[in-house]
């Protein structure tokens, strides 16, 4: 496998990296760490004050003083990571820009960003990198936001019984059984909203939440199967972001969500691709978006 993983040095690096090595540690892998140095805005001096040249040279200066450093920090992550299998690319540009561009040329089998918060359950801020990358790439994004995720506690598999929500669940089989981690799938039940005589509609309903219930127990003994301990979860409510928004942020044990989420593109995206950002905002934990291409 491959991963992607830009840094930015931040206070979010060290549980970024280290979430990073106990998966890498698990699988066969190379780890691309990506450093991205925004360019330097200069602004002219004012012309009664004779400055006309910007001092090219003195630009390029600093960038290659920039470059040095991240390389030098890079070595030592690479280090951390051991024995991990690590290289490093440092480069300049619009970091989103710059790793999108990092993502298509390496394709990578996931993306691992890290997620800055104000607060302790504030949402990413709308527009911050690691948003701009989850919406418009095309891989799997973990994002570590909050805390690290030490594979110890409860991961939440959020179903829907779409075909995305079903390859989702096969991702998540195969990546989780390598962890010592217990698992609730979990999903969110909607009204049957139709102009049926209220009898009828509560027969239907019965039948329907009856089906469920087999599907995710059958689904729940597969995990099982592999020695991965396994709830089953109903939740109810209007919106289903809202509703596990706040069941993992509100559930200490829950220590990552995983969802599923279409690799759409154009306006299939605008329209549609809008659920896995939602929940980016919500989730004050780490969160793992798998993405089934069209």
């Amino acid at each position: 496998m491959k991963f992607l993983v830009p840094v930015d040095f931040s206070e979010i690096t060290n549980p970024l990296l280290r979430t990073v090595k106990r998966v890498g540690e698990k699988v066969d892998c190379e780890v691309h760490l990506l450093h991205v140095i925004p360019p330097v805005l200069y602004l002219p001096y004012p012309e009664t004050m004779g400055v006309s040249v910007i001092d090219i040279e003195l630009l390029e200066k600093l960038e290659d003083e920039k470059k040095a450093e991240a390389k030098e920090k890079l070595k030592a992550l690479e280090e951390f990571l051991k024995p991990v299998k690590a290289r490093s690319h440092v480069d300049v540009g619009d970091p989103a820009d710059v790793i999108l561009d990092y993502e298509e040329k390496l394709n990578p089998d996931m993306v691992f960003l890290g997620g800055h918060k104000k607060g302790l359950i504030e949402k990413l801020l709308i527009g911050s990198t690691t948003e701009k990358v989850v919406k418009h790439g095309k891989k799997s994004d973990f994002v570590i936001k909050g805390s690290e995720v030490e594979f110890r506690k409860k991961v939440v598999i959020a179903y829907d019984f779409s075909k995305t929500a079903q390859k989702t669940a096969e991702f998540a089989l195969k990546f989780l059984k390598n962890f010592k981690v217990s698992v609730e799938i979990v999903h969110v039940h909607e009204s049957i909203e139709m102009p049926l005589i209220e009898k009828l509609k509560h027969k239907i309903e019965k039948e329907f939440s009856e089906e469920k219930k087999k599907i995710l127990n059958e689904l729940k003994g597969r995990f099982e199967e592999e020695g991965i301990k396994t709830e089953v979860k109903f939740l109810e409510g209007e919106d289903a972001v809202d509703v596990i928004s706040s069941y993992v942020n509100e559930t200490p044990e829950v220590e990552l969500l995983i969802i599923g989420s279409k690799g759409l593109s154009g306006l299939k995206k605008l329209i549609l691709g809008r659920t896995a950002t939602k929940l980016l905002g919500k989730v004050n934990k780490p969160i793992l978006i798998y993405k089934v291409q069209e």
